[in-house]
């Protein structure tokens, strides 16, 4: 996968995380409890799932070379 497209799902995967936390800063002024994430955990988030596909289309791959 190129640097490209592993930025994209990253950007991706951030914004999905940022509209994430809208909502459960919705859910805490509601409940009057922050349910927020911070700025870290938003990124560490979006990096665990950026992990996850990278480890996917490796095993897709190595499936591949076995055949």
């Amino acid at each position: 996968m190129s640097a490209k497209k592993l930025l994209q799902a990253f950007q991706e995967y951030l914004m999905i995380e940022k509209e994430r936390n809208l909502l459960m800063f919705e859910v805490s002024k509601l409940l009057g409890v922050d349910f927020t994430f911070s700025d870290e955990e938003m990124i560490a988030n979006a990096e665990q799932k950026l992990d996850k596909m990278v480890m996917e289309e490796m095993e897709k791959e190595m499936a591949k070379w076995m055949k």
